[in-house]
Formats: C-alpha cells, structure tokens, sequence
C-alpha cells in the first residue's frame, strides 16, 4: 500500500535459500501495485504465473521485486542483479 500511494519506490522480498513463497502472500499486494501502475516481477525481473503450482509459486521465483513501476523497476531488477552476481562470483 506504501507502494501503491507514492510513499516508497520500491520492495524487496528475498527469502532463505530454498523457501518457496506462498501466493497468498503476495496476490493482494500484486494486485494493489498493478492497479496503482506499479510492478511486481521476481529477482529475474519476470512477470508472477500466480496460475501454476498449486497454492505456491513456482520454485523459480527466488526472490519478489516490486516498484511504482517504469524503467524504475528495470533499475531495481538490474541493481538486484549486479548485487547477486557479485556475491555469488566472490563466494567462489
């Protein structure tokens, strides 16, 4: 909702490693922010399927980046990823 009234740019929702995210946690905020012209995309800056795999989704999504949307979020995606990348190259 913070979001979606212009009183934050963005949110980042990265579990553990191997959590599965609940639907439900994330449908009604989906739907507020792409009401609102924002975005809502996983870590890999693709769209939600809230459509498959029963009452999670899919074990692809490792991460919900969610903006007020624009070439903000492609930022926000791109910043995310420069950041995993980095930690992932120096934990090698």
């Amino acid at each position: 909702g913070i979001i979606a009234r212009g009183d934050a740019e963005y949110y980042m929702r990265l579990p553990k490693k191997n959590y599965i995210e609940y639907k439900w946690d994330h449908a009604a905020g989906y739907v507020i922010i792409k009401e609102a012209g924002g975005m809502i995309t996983d870590t890999y800056g693709q769209l939600i399927d809230f459509s498959l795999y029963g009452n999670q989704l899919s074990s692809n999504v490792r991460g919900v980046l969610m903006s007020n949307g624009g070439i903000y979020h492609q930022s926000l995606v791109n910043a995310y990823q420069n950041v995993a990348n980095t930690t992932t190259n120096s934990n090698q």
